[in-house]
């Protein structure tokens, strides 16, 4: 890692300390733009994020790598990324997150009929998201489905849970025609996410039951560990399975 850019100033220090070799630490975006020695920029903050610096890091020349996928549902935001990315030559790129099937998924895409995604986490992972604010001060004792309906509305309601529906959706039949069910369950094994695709290839299913990050409920150790290997196909040449 050549540098890091976090707002908070101490917090971005501390990381850095951690590594090494150590990064340089910045809290401007433009003077961490400037820094010389980046090729790719790696987005684990917010949406908001994406927002605010995604098409200054694409009209930089970089590349850019997305966690927070749910972003790329904002269709303008999508255009003006895409058109970045075109323009200066820079690649953004998606990880699979915390799910798995992308690869079918997109093999499949021109045969979809339908694909739904079921997210049930633990009450504890959903505070502070929207669709969650009438059972903040509720205890819940058995499952409650808080949303069902398409991922285009379900990431705006779960900005920091439901990525996984965005990067599902992107990789099949859109975000308008991908159905999200959201359920917390206070007895859920984990971050468990049920996914069914329909289509002229026949039907699949899979299921994926994660552990939540240690340092963050809100999302999977997948997701952070997909984000890895998506670095790593980057810059070591040899054989790859199933991209």
């Amino acid at each position: 890692m050549a540098a890091l850019l976090d707002k908070d100033p101490e917090q971005g220090r501390a990381l850095a300390d951690s590594l090494d070799p150590r990064p340089v630490s910045f809290t401007d975006p433009s003077e961490f733009l400037a820094h010389e020695g980046l090729d790719i920029v790696v987005e684990c903050a917010s949406q908001v994020v994406v927002r605010e610096l995604g098409v200054a890091i694409l009209n930089s020349g970089r590349s850019l790598l997305l966690m927070s996928s749910g972003a790329l549902l904002d269709q303008e935001l999508f255009d003006a990324l895409k058109a970045a990315s075109v323009q200066f030559g820079g690649q953004i790129i998606v990880p699979s997150g915390a799910v798995g099937g992308i690869d079918a998924l997109r093999a499949v895409q021109a045969d979809l009929e339908s694909v739904t995604i079921v997210s049930t986490k633990r009450p504890e992972a959903l505070r502070g998201a929207p669709g969650f604010a009438e059972y903040e001060d509720r205890e819940i004792v058995e499952p409650v489905t808080l949303f069902e309906g398409s991922a285009a509305d379900a990431v705006k309601l779960f900005p920091a849970n439901v990525n996984v529906a965005a990067t599902v959706s992107l990789a099949g039949i859109g975000p308008h025609r991908t159905i999200v069910r959201v359920v917390a369950d206070p007895a859920a094994p984990g971050n468990v996410h049920d996914i069914r695709a329909t289509g002229g290839f026949g039907e699949f299913r899979f299921r994926l039951v994660n552990r939540p990050h240690p340092k963050n409920p809100r999302t999977s150790h997948l997701a952070v560990l997909a984000a890895i290997e998506s670095l790593r196909a980057l810059v070591n040449p040899g054989l790859r399975v199933g991209t």
